[in-house]
């Protein structure tokens, strides 16, 4: 079961998403495209959203898309 989307940009593949983030490699789907309607035409939608973050801190950027998860169901 996938739980991740792995958006990459044209300097950051998506591919090198999971270990920054620390999460198994299997449970990511991998896209460039990184807008809104695409990811919902797509059925993305129940994912996670990992995308490149400036600074850099993927672990505690994880556990807020987690916490922000939780408060929205």
């Amino acid at each position: 079961m996938k739980k991740y989307l792995c958006i990459g940009t044209d300097k950051v593949p998506a591919e090198w998403l999971p270990r920054w983030y620390g999460i198994p490699f299997d449970q990511c789907l991998f896209d460039t495209t990184d807008n809104a309607f695409t990811l919902n035409q797509f059925g993305y939608k129940g994912l996670l959203v990992l995308r490149p973050i400036p600074n850099g801190d993927y672990k505690e950027h994880l556990k807020i898309l987690k916490t922000e998860r939780l408060l929205q169901s």
